[in-house]
């Protein structure tokens, strides 16, 4: 999680999981319209290595984790959005999915620009213009999470740890 690159995919405020996962399977159905209802191109044209930028409050809506697996197994490699849902934020973390926080983001990029996310240094920049802005990082028990490569693999390596 270091170090992310790709291109940039911009969205507005507010995209919820409706949106994101219509109809709530994880089908091959699911993968040819996911975010289409505000980007009709996207589940054509978004790329392995892609990162989504959003505005406010990106994965409002009903709790649905497809939302979240969706956006990986299509090749999003991250979301950088001004705010996350709770439970969309929440989701990600469980399963070590790159969702960041970062002020300002949507004023920084547009559509095609590429971004940089370097965790370590708490930095996002567009590499397109060269313009950097703080990266909200996690807390110490999440990047715990993310090193195990979620909360089911951390909680199975605490179990095994403490059966010795």
């Amino acid at each position: 999680m270091n170090v992310i690159k790709g291109r940039v995919w911009k969205f507005g405020d507010s995209i919820d999981t409706d949106v994101i996962s219509p109809g709530g399977d994880r089908s091959e159905r699911l993968m040819e319209t996911t975010m289409a209802a505000v980007r009709p191109e996207f589940p054509k044209e978004v790329k392995p290595g892609d990162i989504l930028v959003a505005g406010r409050n990106f994965g409002c809506g009903s709790h649905r984790e497809t939302a979240n697996t969706i956006l990986r197994d299509i090749g999003v490699r991250a979301i950088v959005a001004e705010s996350i849902a709770r439970i969309f934020f929440r989701v990600s973390i469980s399963l070590a999915y790159p969702t960041f926080v970062a002020a300002g983001i949507g004023s920084m990029v547009k559509d095609g620009d590429e971004l940089e996310i370097n965790y370590d240094k708490g930095l996002v920049t567009n590499i397109s213009t060269g313009e950097s802005i703080p990266l909200t990082k996690y807390p110490s028990s999440v990047e715990e999470i993310f090193n195990a490569g979620g909360l089911l693999p951390l909680l199975k390596q605490r179990y095994e740890s403490e059966k010795k």
